[in-house]
C-alpha cells in the first residue's frame, strides 16, 4: 500500500465512522468532553476592541494557539482564529495575552482557545486542533458585565536599611463594572513585618484590621476605573530579604490572575 492509498483509507475510515456515530447519537447529543491535551482557559476580559486571555498550555506537541469568539444575540459576528502564542515550552505554563479582536463593545461573547499541533506520521505531517473549554462572559460596555479589580504595581524602598520604619504603597484598580464589598489582604514576611494596620475608612472605605503578618481590610467600593493605593506601615526588623504579598478580590471576578502581587525585598545593615 502506498503513502498516498494509506491516507485516504484513513480519511474513509475516520469520516465513516464520524457519520455513523453521529447518526447513531442524533442531533441531540451533548458535545464531547475536552481532551486532557486541550488548553485550559482561565479568564477572558473584553474591553472592545480588545479581549485580555489567560490560558494555561496542555501540550507538548503545540505549535501555535489561537482565540476563538462568538458573540451572544445578533449584530455582531464571529472573531476566529485571533493568534494568541506560537509554542509554549513544557506544558501547565500560563499565558496572559491581549489582543485587539475586533470585538463590539456591550456584546458578550464565548471564547476558546485552539491548541494547534503537529503529529510526524511515517507518511507525513498532519496537524490536530485541540479546543479548550469555553468561558462566556460580558463585555466591559454592558450593564451585566462583572467588576475586574486588580492589584498593580507595590512602591517602595527596594534595599531599606534594617531598624527603620518605612511605607510601602500597593497599587489597586478596578477596569470593569462598579464593584462593592473588595476585599483587600497583605501580608509580610522575612525582613519585613508591619507596625499597624491602615486607618480603616479612609480608602475606598475600606475597613482594615490586623490580619497574620498583615493586615486585612473589607467592605471597599471601586467604582468603574476606580484606581487607589492603601499602605502598608512596615518595619524592617533585619537584614536580608524579605516580601511582601497583596491580594485583592470580589464576588464574581472573572480574572483572577491579576488578583496579586509580590513585592521582594534586600533589607541591608544600618549604617
Amino acid at each position: 500500500m502506498t503513502d498516498k492509498t494509506r491516507l485516504r483509507w484513513i480519511y474513509r475510515t475516520s469520516v465513516g465512522g464520524g457519520i455513523a456515530c453521529g447518526l447513531a447519537l442524533g442531533l441531540a447529543t451533548p458535545a464531547p468532553a475536552v481532551d486532557d491535551r486541550s488548553a485550559s482557559l482561565i479568564s477572558v476580559t473584553l474591553d472592545a476592541p480588545d479581549v485580555t486571555v489567560t490560558f494555561r498550555d496542555g501540550n507538548t506537541t503545540d505549535e501555535s494557539h489561537t482565540l476563538d469568539l462568538i458573540p451572544q444575540g445578533t449584530g455582531a459576528t464571529a472573531r476566529r482564529n485571533i493568534p494568541l502564542s506560537g509554542e509554549i515550552p513544557s506544558v501547565n505554563r500560563t499565558k496572559v495575552v491581549t489582543v485587539n479582536a475586533g470585538i463590539r463593545p456591550g456584546v458578550a461573547y464565548c471564547a476558546s482557545v485552539v491548541t494547534h499541533t503537529k503529529a510526524d506520521l511515517p507518511f507525513g505531517h498532519y496537524p490536530s486542533h485541540l479546543r479548550s473549554n469555553v468561558k462566556c462572559v460580558e463585555s466591559a460596555g454592558s450593564p451585566n458585565a462583572p467588576s475586574d479589580v486588580a492589584i498593580g504595581a507595590i512602591d517602595g524602598e527596594a534595599n531599606p536599611p534594617a531598624g527603620t520604619n518605612r511605607n510601602y504603597w500597593i497599587n489597586y484598580s478596578n477596569s470593569g463594572a462598579d464593584a462593592k464589598g473588595v476585599s483587600v489582604d497583605v501580608q509580610t514576611s522575612g525582613s519585613i513585618t508591619m507596625r499597624r494596620p491602615p486607618e480603616s475608612g479612609t480608602f475606598n472605605g475600606m475597613q482594615c484590621a490586623p490580619s497574620g503578618t498583615g493586615f486585612h481590610c473589607t467592605g471597599g467600593n471601586l467604582p468603574k476605573g476606580a484606581k487607589g493605593q492603601i499602605p502598608l506601615l512596615a518595619m524592617v526588623k533585619s537584614a536580608g530579604p524579605g516580601a511582601i504579598h497583596a491580594t485583592i478580590s470580589v464576588e464574581g471576578d472573572p480574572n483572577p490572575g491579576n488578583n496579586a502581587q509580590t513585592l521582594g525585598v534586600l533589607a541591608v545593615p544600618r549604617t
